[in-house]
């Protein structure tokens, strides 16, 4: 992922945390309500705003075409794998405090 995209979704991501407003940010169904997704150029973000303590980026990656097409299900696979281990790991950790 080129240099200029991974500052561009930092600075979105560091917005967000601070409930400013960003542009390019949809919904990403399968990881629950809090599951977004942040485009710029041909490229992607997908993470999660479920967690109060963090924003959880699970998976960025290159659209594969620019004419509007679905997103490919190994892409949507590892999204909602990350998300699972994500939430088991976050049960463990909440039960121990």
């Amino acid at each position: 992922m080129p240099t200029g995209v991974q500052k561009q979704f930092h600075t979105k991501l560091r917005y967000l945390a601070n409930d400013a407003p960003v542009s390019g940010l949809k919904s990403w169904s399968g990881i629950g309500p809090a599951g977004k997704e942040l485009a710029s150029g041909g490229y992607r973000l997908v993470f999660t705003t479920e967690f109060l303590e963090a924003i959880y980026a699970l998976h960025a990656f290159k659209k594969d075409s620019s004419r509007g097409r679905k997103t490919r299900g190994r892409h949507s696979d590892i999204v909602e794998r990350r998300y699972k281990e994500l939430c088991q790991g976050y049960s463990l950790h909440s039960r121990k405090q």
